[in-house]
């Protein structure tokens, strides 16, 4: 058993044995020796500690939780020993570097940077000269090509810059050791001193300094104050959107027409409003209507009284204001989800009633079925709306809903028409009711049979899914003929030709033990 210690390294905690923290400490003691007279001594081991965590860290990935004695010896063996500095030098002097065979990552190049240092990293990671690739970038950009420039900023973003030495030589390609990095950062101070003396020499470059930090700081101003005219623009835009909005709603809900001169809203009309009155109580319609524009309208005013304080930059003392425009929002929404779970429970149940008339008086063996003309005519140009696949029409205060008619077998020698009247209701007996109260005319004349194709469900009735199916009963052996105007109301009539509903308006259709068959 070992004894683990636990040692902060470049600011990173490890855990490491015992004789690798004796044999790691040596280490790097005899690497501050080495550097001891040096200036920039500082900057060179605190790299070369930076390396060694970064090292450690790449062991510790492989399930091991301790950094051991094998771990530190291949971190020396990688960074290289003090007494080999000298002659790794002599060696690249007589055969040069050698670092070009090790392996590159992508960085950006600060030290060498226009505007984000991409095109600097890039060309020492593919070790191409960079004034190539800028020249590259701004031909595609000339012959009007914007994808660079998309490329340009996603790599500014996504690619790490090389801020300490390490990076600086991984993005070249060269070996992170500790002769490697004593040279770059040496080189590196070496050219900020010499810099810096050069630029304190020269006016020129004082000047230039001052000239190029002036005109980044106009540039940033003008930038920033372009910015805020397009979101003060924005902003009004939605201010008008806003208040076209709320006008417009309001004048919908109280004068059942739009009063903003949008074509947007001029959508919504008084029909509009209008076509809810089937279904709701017309008190609870008009309750609905002013609670659900005050849900929708006080978030929006919200939203425009924000933005006006943000343009014209305006306090005020509105915190009892909006604690009561939440309240009232509050209870408007409480008020519409109440009113329309009442007005569902109309719906709740269903029923319906029966009744068949015996067609005694149809002479010879064909039965010719029409609609009602007139009643086609008035109704056939009305706004209608479908539901359940069923058309309605509201028309003078009353209520119609369109027939559907189908054909079976009879169950007699006799022709037999059987109307099946249906409605829901908050319970069966009001669902019977309303469904008593459907009104249906039809004539028999003869051998002709003439049926209203719309039912009423009577004046000031609301819609509750009423509906009248129309079955006429053919004796085997006896024929029925379908007018052209029947195409529309007939419904899943079955027959052996096959033949959709529609297409079996003017038609004669004889019954036989297996269904209808066309006469021909």
């Amino acid at each position: 058993m070992k004894k683990a210690l636990k040692i902060n390294l470049s600011g990173q905690i490890f855990h490491i044995d015992e004789d690798a923290y004796e044999k790691l400490k040596i280490y790097l003691d005899r690497i501050s020796s080495h550097f001891s007279n040096i200036e920039e001594s500082k900057e060179i081991i605190a790299d070369i500690e930076n390396r060694i965590a970064e090292i450690f860290n790449e062991r510790l990935k492989d399930n091991s939780q301790v950094i051991t004695v094998s771990d530190v010896e291949e971190v020396i063996t990688i960074m290289g020993r003090p007494e080999d500095f000298a002659e790794e030098e002599g060696e690249q002097e007589k055969t040069g570097p050698t670092g070009s065979h090790h392996y590159r990552r992508l960085y950006r190049d600060p030290d060498n940077a226009v505007i984000g240092g991409v095109a600097a990293g890039l060309s020492a990671y593919f070790n191409v000269d960079p004034v190539v690739l800028r020249i590259l970038f701004v031909v595609l950009i000339l012959v009007g090509w914007g994808f660079p420039v998309i490329i340009y900023l996603v790599l500014w973003i996504a690619v790490p810059k090389a801020g300490t030495a390490a990076q600086k030589l991984e993005m070249r390609g060269e070996k992170v050791n500790v002769s490697n990095l004593e040279k770059k950062i040496r080189g590196e101070y070496e050219d900020v001193k010499e810099n810096l003396k050069k630029a304190r020499r020269s006016d020129a470059g004082r000047k230039t300094e001052d000239f190029f930090t002036e005109f980044f700081r106009i540039l940033g101003v003008i930038i920033v104050a372009f910015v805020k005219v397009i979101v003060i623009l924005i902003a009004l835009f939605f201010v008008i959107i806003g208040v076209g909005i709320i006008a417009s709603a309001l004048g919908i809900a109280f004068f059942g027409a739009s009063i903003v001169p949008f074509g947007i809203f001029h959508s919504i009309d008084t029909e509009f409003i209008d076509s809810f009155l089937p279904f709701v109580n017309p008190t609870n319609a008009g309750i609905i209507a002013i609670a659900g524009s005050l849900v929708i309208l006080i978030p929006i005013l919200a939203v425009v009284y924000g933005l006006f304080k943000a343009l014209f930059r305006f306090k005020a003392k509105d915190r009892s204001l909006g604690a009561g425009a939440f309240g009232l929002w509050i209870l408007a929404l409480i008020t519409a989800v109440s009113l329309i779970a009442i007005e569902a429970g109309n719906y709740r149940e269903s029923d319906q009633v029966s009744s068949s008339q015996i067609l005694e008086q149809v002479p010879g063996d064909t039965l010719y079925v029409r609609v009602n003309p007139q009643m086609l005519a008035r109704i056939k140009q009305d706004e209608h709306f479908r539901i359940d696949d069923r058309r309605y029409v509201m028309k003078d205060d009353n209520l119609y809903g369109e027939v559907t008619i189908d054909v079976e077998k009879g169950r007699s020698d006799a022709y037999e028409l059987r109307m099946e009247k249906g409605s829901r209701g908050p319970d069966e007996e009001t669902a019977a009711s309303m469904a008593e109260k459907i009104a249906f005319n039809y004539t028999l004349q003869d051998s002709l049979l003439t049926v209203d194709p719309w039912f009423r469900a009577g004046s000031g009735e609301k819609w509750r899914l009423q509906r009248l199916d129309v079955t006429i009963y053919v004796p085997e052996g006896k024929a029925v003929h379908f007018d052209k105007n029947t195409g529309v109301f007939l419904e899943g009539v079955y027959n052996l030709d096959h033949y959709s509903d529609y297409r079996m308006a003017g038609k004669t259709w004889i019954m036989h033990e297996e269904g209808l068959e066309s006469v021909r």
